[in-house]
């Protein structure tokens, strides 16, 4: 290898590690915002919903808007938790569920699946499916 060819290498490699860490970054950046992925909360004595999230679809983008509208209403009393698909966690447990991106996966207390919502529902609707969770 002569001494030109060394520095392109070196000079590719560079490009390439920048690049991936650039792509990271952004994928970092675009997780949802104030979610855990938590999913040991599920079945610790409270509430949880799961949304399975993929940032590629506007069904999951919409979903975690009208679970920003609710969700401080709900604090203390549901745990919202978000796992991307994209995950190995993420899709592992939406196979587990049966279910694809953008459907919320609700839990009792007692980490019984209490329901399963998908992206087209009302804020009313959720309200009212969570109400009837929350209730004695």
């Amino acid at each position: 290898m002569t001494h030109a060819q060394a520095g392109s290498a070196t000079r590719t490699s560079l490009i390439v590690v920048l690049v991936v860490s650039a792509l990271l970054a952004t994928a970092v950046m675009l997780l949802p915002k104030g979610f855990s992925s938590n999913l040991s909360k599920i079945g610790q004595g409270s509430v949880v919903a799961v949304l399975t999230h993929d940032k590629n679809t506007v069904g999951s983008m919409q979903f975690m808007e009208l679970l920003n509208k609710v969700r401080s209403d709900y604090a203390g009393k549901v745990d919202f938790l978000a796992v991307d698909i994209a995950t190995s966690e993420g899709l592992t447990f939406a196979r587990q569920q049966g279910v694809g991106p953008a459907i919320l996966v609700l839990f009792g207390p007692d980490g019984e699946r209490r329901g399963v919502l998908g992206d087209t529902i009302a804020e009313k609707d959720l309200r009212s499916t969570l109400d009837i969770i929350l209730s004695p």
